[in-house]
């Protein structure tokens, strides 16, 4: 027997295992949310009928459409102010070799590593003073910067080829024109995988939005999941609608990675290819 099939084929039957793994939760939280409630604590793993009408009870018993809305749109905001600050500051800390410049950069890497709840007071006295508790724009303007992307676009921006940026500035380019001729094309990938990162993270935050906002309007998804969860799933209440309300949440984030996923693809091999 061929050691390299063989090989294959175990590596195939990990895929499979891991893989089955990571599905298990998604497809037992489907099962649950179409289960009568009866049966909920039977033992049975599939339902004897299939309750699909729990995801038509999602929109129109709950406030759904407007937690997807909230969160949908508010992570929108926060991904363009995140990528556009952060190409600016990884351009800088990346095409400038200045000392100064460096030791800027090391300072802001830093603070990455503080805990994220070591600037939640202080965030949230600030934003309380001025005025901006229980609204989308003081949740908003404190996510408006994110270290994590600048340290990342400026990882990618360094793999540039200088010969190429040489040429630009040969021919006249500029601070802006090197930016968006040469460096935002050749980091397009790079860029695609961390807009993917920023939605992922801002739709799926829950602690800091749960200290600012208050009012059910102005709730995001995870908030307003807590929320029917201790409402409605609490001593199996209403299990399998918090259950088809969470596969409801889902849906945007598969969505964006189906979209998404060759850019992704193509990002993480150029990495691969680079190191």
């Amino acid at each position: 027997m061929n050691y390299a099939n063989v090989k294959k084929g175990i590596n195939y039957i990990l895929l499979i295992a891991l893989s089955g793994l990571m599905v298990f939760p998604y497809l037992w939280m489907f099962i649950m949310s179409i289960k009568p409630k009866d049966e909920l604590y039977s033992g049975k793993i599939w339902p004897s009928t299939f309750h699909f009408e729990n995801y038509l009870r999602v929109f129109t018993e709950t406030n759904m459409l407007q937690y997807l809305w909230n969160s949908i749109y508010v992570s929108v905001i926060i991904i363009v102010l995140q990528i556009v600050s952060a190409i600016f500051a990884a351009y800088v800390f990346a095409a400038i070799p200045k000392k100064w410049v460096q030791f800027i950069f090391v300072i802001i890497l830093a603070t990455y590593m503080l805990p994220a709840a070591v600037t939640y007071i202080p965030s949230f006295i600030l934003i309380s003073d001025w005025d901006l508790l229980d609204t989308h724009i003081g949740y908003i303007f404190s996510e408006s910067i994110s270290i994590f992307a600048i340290f990342f676009l400026r990882q990618t921006f360094v793999q540039v080829p200088n010969d190429v940026v040489q040429a630009a500035k040969l021919d006249g380019a500029g601070h802006l024109r090197l930016i968006f001729t040469v460096y935002i094309p050749y980091s397009k990938n790079a860029i695609a995988s961390l807009i993917l990162i920023t939605f992922i993270y801002s739709y799926n935050n829950y602690m800091w939005p749960s200290l600012l906002i208050k009012s059910e309007e102005n709730m995001f998804v995870t908030i307003g999941l807590r929320r029917m969860f201790m409402s409605q799933a609490g001593y199996g209440m209403d299990f399998p609608l918090a259950m088809a309300a969470c596969a409801v949440s889902l849906l945007p984030m598969f969505i964006l990675l189906a979209v998404s996923n060759k850019r992704i693809i193509q990002s993480m091999s150029s990495l691969y290819v680079n190191k």
